[in-house]
């Protein structure tokens, strides 16, 4: 009998890729009689704690924000942490992962009284950790910095330590001695997940786990480790660029899909005051198939060009290539022009891309596409001070989207005059002096607008 390491799935033969999961040289030779000592009888015991009732979360205190100090991170948890917290972060080698929670450890301990915070390092030594701490001119007195890999050290320090926080950087090199399971296996990962944070939540102390990743962008080890925490956060950028994306896939304690915008410099990582400005300040005013949207990232409104280019195709299937937005939402949106508009885009190579390393799904950013489209096929440029957002549907007809106010109000701050909206939005808009509003229900309006 053979089992699968990542997921568990058993299989009568070796097998190169999992059936279940489908991972490769996943799947391991299990041992019957060693299996077999491993079932656990279960009895029953009294809960040491009572069931509540909805009424009594009234009485109760919601829990306290703490504030970090870096407003992007503040704003990619949800206006700041939690006690006894358990943060997942993530990201390519290199990006600065090591670098942010440094800051934040340091920033936890100077700016919230009475605070201690704890970063083990399993990967640096004590010189190397205390090199980089005087590098990014860390000076709290109640950040303390130590160099372990045994489980059994950490859990100690943590059951034995008035801590705050920890943080454990990373979590992939943790060892377990005299334990069966490999060093760095997805077994390995979940128990130490598993101790660490229950061990954390009995002295109500946050807890930071930093996770390696795959070469397919996905955390290192089982899917379970990301149910474990409360919170999960992937640095989405490439470390190529000075500019670094920080976005919340799960968040227990407030909304999702949050981003935080970084740049790194010689001082560490510093957040981005005005993001918007940056997706667009290299932008060619007035260029064929380039247009400006206002789209959502969690509850905030940020502005990005997108562009699309439209060319003569000699291969028998055109080309149709995505950076940054979904490839079927842009056949879609190609498929409706031809269908409702009559604009000839099935011998044509469309390729569209969205700016700054930031990749969109919601469904505002159909509007803007579709104007890029066009704008590239009838090679004649959008006004420098226009924005677009709505949605597309198949019929042809443009709706309504969530929360036009705020992409408005960013429009306005960064100099936009002419916004083109669905119909159904223009109720919503109240209060913005100095704005032309253009709403259309219907994409012949836009090609009247380009023409």
């Amino acid at each position: 009998m053979y089992k699968c390491k990542n997921c568990g799935a058993t299989s009568i033969k070796w097998v190169g890729k999992c059936p279940e999961c489908q991972n490769y040289n996943a799947m391991e030779l299990l041992n019957p009689g060693a299996e077999l000592t491993k079932i656990v009888k279960f009895h029953e015991s009294p809960p040491k704690n009572l069931p509540a009732t909805p009424m009594e979360a009234e009485k109760s205190n919601a829990p306290t924000r703490i504030k970090t100090g870096i407003k992007e991170f503040d704003v990619s948890v949800s206006s700041g942490l939690v006690n006894g917290q358990s943060v997942l972060i993530g990201g390519d080698p290199g990006i600065g992962k090591s670098t942010l929670m440094l800051q934040i450890s340091n920033n936890l301990a100077l700016f919230s009284p009475g605070l201690r915070v704890l970063y083990i390092s399993t990967e640096e030594s004590l010189g190397q950790l205390l090199s980089r701490a005087k590098r990014l001119k860390l000076s709290s007195p109640n950040l303390f910095l130590i160099s372990l890999n045994d489980i059994n050290e950490i859990l100690h320090a943590i059951n034995n330590g008035d801590y705050g926080f920890i943080v454990i950087d990373s979590i992939q090199r943790v060892t377990m001695p005299h334990s069966e399971t490999a060093y760095g296996s997805p077994n390995s990962l979940r128990e130490i997940a598993h101790e660490i944070t229950t061990a954390c939540l009995k002295k109500n102390c946050g807890v930071f786990f930093v996770g390696h990743v795959t070469k397919e962008g996905n955390f290192a080890g089982p899917k379970t480790l990301e149910h474990i925490v409360d919170t999960v956060l992937y640095f989405d950028s490439s470390k190529r660029d000075s500019y670094r994306i920080l976005r919340c896939y799960k968040n227990r304690f407030g909304s999702t899909d949050e981003i935080g915008v970084y740049e790194m410099s010689e001082n560490g990582l510093t957040g981005v005051k005005n993001p918007s400005a940056y997706f667009i300040e290299e932008r060619q005013a007035g260029s064929p198939g380039s247009v400006v949207t206002a789209c959502l990232e969690g509850t905030r409104s940020l502005l990005i060009e997108v562009q699309a280019l439209v060319v003569q195709s000699q291969l028998p299937v055109p080309k149709r290539v995505c950076l940054g937005i979904d490839g079927g939402r842009v056949s879609i949106i190609a498929a409706v022009l031809e269908k409702k508009e009559g604009i000839k885009l099935s011998s044509k190579e469309i390729y569209v891309k969205i700016f700054g390393g930031i990749s969109i799904q919601e469904p505002g950013i159909d509007l803007p596409v579709a104007v890029s489209i066009i704008s590239s096929y009838l090679e004649k440029g959008v006004s420098p001070d226009f924005i677009a957002f709505g949605e597309i549907g198949l019929t042809g007809e443009v709706r309504g989207v969530i929360n036009p106010v705020a992409r408005v109000k960013e429009a306005v701050n960064l100099g936009f005059s002419n916004i083109i909206l669905p119909e159904s939005n223009v109720k919503d808009i109240k209060g913005f002096k100095g704005v032309n509003l253009h709403p259309i229900s219907k994409l012949k309006k836009i090609i009247e607008y380009l023409n």
